[in-house]
């Protein structure tokens, strides 16, 4: 336990479940033990856990607003029949579970976004309400609210506002119109509060709720450790990571209206949808020749048949939050049914980790489960690029309003087996390579290396440069290997969520996997324990080894000496 503690094995998880209304903390050190519980609101329409603050350092030795420090607000929206709805908020301690302060604020607009902010100050505050925790709610009518009301938590907001010259961005999604809207917070010096805001839009973007239905949004993850803002090529150039904290996911299905338009008809080369017509030049596709339907006399004209574009499904976009601009937009085909019987609603799991995105979907046409990758780039330089003299002009600073759009690789693999939840490992310096981790609707938690879902894996021979690179020849099918199963024979049912976490030492990540009737808990070494002795390290020979060379030394040190005596006198 001594080591555990020391190296940072031992962790307490502080879960939420809204449908039982409850906060469970869980010591991983001693097999999932419950440290402590508390009940939330029971007629909450929703409860969210409020940790750390987009202003945060992952390496903060004092706890000053780091992603693992202790304090943790709990809010909970309560909805009085329509008229009239109130907030409430407890500020606790995620160790002990012990309860720092509680109320109840009164609000008129529903929430719909929860900003968290951390203050930077390691030293509480002398009223009992003091919370280093703060939550930024912003309403429908941008109108916001400040959780706690203390003079300190606005103290706070105005510390995030500060902290960035360009001040803080808050944004919202509503999913039923698909209206995606970016905000800025300013101070609102014409209302009679000292201290309070408002919010100005910044950008823009509209999905179609007659084409496509959001069913997803995924955010990257805090207090990720990136190792390089490049990655090293076999041929010594450079490929730049478009590394953009402010990008977004948003996952949509297309619509049955927009699956009817863009459908091709008998005997018609063209959808009613004209401007998918114009997208996919369906005119110059169907004139080529494909296989012959069937055989025909010698000399005899073959009948061909015709070349359609398969109308997307699926549609995976790359949003900035702070822009409102979509960066990219990737579409697939036969991920959804619509109109099949029995069909039910498509499922995508994603993750972001540096610059890549990982997402996961069920292809209808091959019965199998598709893993989607795009990786984000600036660019490439040379080799030859960086020299004493010569030096390749790079934009210092990123702006999400000013520069340009990412280059995108992208490849699709497939797998044996459906996926619920994607997660990714964590360690503290980011050296260790990483493994995407993918909960199976078999109840398992397999990882894979990410080399193997690199978009860059070659098709044919590997030349020299790509095996210096450590690339692999691209293979659809990505291979579930029993070893590389971190819950072995265990079943982990419903697995919505995967998080991980940094250990004191880089070799190690601390893996949870959550949201059904099971917790799994696993310590992962994805480039195995380099800096760690192994169990079975024989400590006993050890000691003996260095006591001897103690005492040899000792030995030798006399002898010396005495040797030295004997020859001044002689």
């Amino acid at each position: 336990l001594e080591r555990d503690i020391a190296f940072g094995f031992a962790k307490i998880s502080v879960l939420l479940s809204e449908s039982l209304h409850r906060v469970v903390a869980l010591d991983t050190a001693s097999k999932g033990r419950v440290v402590w519980s508390r009940t939330l609101h029971p007629g909450a329409t929703w409860h969210r856990l409020v940790h750390g603050g987009q202003f945060i350092s992952v390496n903060d030795p004092h706890g000053n607003g780091g992603v693992n420090d202790h304090e943790v607000l709990s809010v909970s929206y309560v909805e009085k029949g329509g008229v009239s709805s109130h907030i409430e908020w407890t500020c606790f301690d995620g160790l002990t579970g012990k309860e720092f302060s509680r109320q109840v604020d009164e609000i008129s607009k529903a929430p719909i976004q929860v900003v968290p902010l951390r203050s930077s100050s390691h030293h509480h505050h002398d009223t009992s309400k003091s919370c280093r925790q703060v939550a930024l709610l912003v309403h429908s009518d941008k109108t916001t609210t400040v959780v706690p009301d203390t003079a300190r938590s606005y103290a706070i907001v105005n510390e995030a506002l500060a902290a960035s010259e360009n001040g803080l961005y808050v944004h919202h999604l509503d999913k039923s119109t698909g209206a995606f809207e970016a905000l800025l917070v300013q101070k609102d010096s014409g209302a009679g509060h000292a201290d309070s805001f408002k919010l100005v839009t910044v950008g823009t973007t509209l999905f179609d709720p007659k084409q496509e239905r959001i069913i997803n949004v995924v955010y990257p993850r805090r207090g990720e450790t990136i190792l390089s803002p490049t990655t090293i090529l076999g041929d010594d150039a450079l490929l730049l990571k478009y590394l953009n904290p402010n990008l977004i996911v948003v996952v949509s299905e297309a619509t049955p209206e927009f699956s009817s338009n863009v459908a091709y008809h008998e005997g018609s080369d063209a959808t009613a949808d004209v401007f998918f017509n114009a997208l996919h030049s369906v005119g110059a596709v169907a004139g080529q020749k494909r296989k012959p339907v069937g055989a025909s006399a010698p000399g005899a004209e073959v009948a061909t048949s015709s070349s359609s574009p398969q109308a997307p499904t699926l549609f995976v976009s790359l949003v900035d939050s702070v822009s409102g601009r979509i960066l990219h937009r990737a579409s697939h085909a036969h991920a959804l049914a619509p109109g099949l019987a029995g069909c039910k609603r498509i499922h995508v799991p994603a993750v972001i980790s540096e610059n890549w995105v990982v997402y996961s979907f069920f292809n209808q046409r091959t019965r199998r489960t598709d893993v989607g990758v795009l990786t984000l780039h600036e660019g490439m330089i040379d080799k030859k690029g960086i020299t004493m003299f010569r030096s390749p002009d790079q934009e210092l600073t990123f702006s999400s309003l000013e520069s340009s759009k990412p280059i995108v690789l992208s490849k699709v693999y497939s797998m044996p087996k459906p996926v619920t939840s994607i997660g990714v490992t964590m360690t503290k310096a980011g050296i260790s390579s990483k493994q995407f981790l993918f909960a199976t609707g078999s109840d398992q938690v397999v990882s894979i290396d990410r080399r193997m879902l690199d978009p860059r894996r070659p098709n044919g021979e590997l030349k020299d440069s790509e095996k210096m690179e450590g690339l692999v020849r691209y293979s659809p099918l990505l291979p579930i290997i029993p070893l590389r199963t971190p819950s072995h024979v265990y079943e982990v049912s419903s697995v919505k969520g995967i998080t991980s976490s940094a250990a004191n030492v880089e070799s190690q990540s601390l893996v949870i996997a959550h949201g059904g009737p099971d917790v799994f808990f696993a310590r992962l070494a994805p480039s195995k324990g380099f800096d760690l002795l192994p169990d079975d390290f024989n400590r006993l020979l050890l000691s003996m080894v260095l006591v001897g060379l103690i005492v040899l030394l000792h030995v030798i040190q006399r002898m010396n000496k005495k040797k030295m005596v004997l020859s001044n006198w002689s």
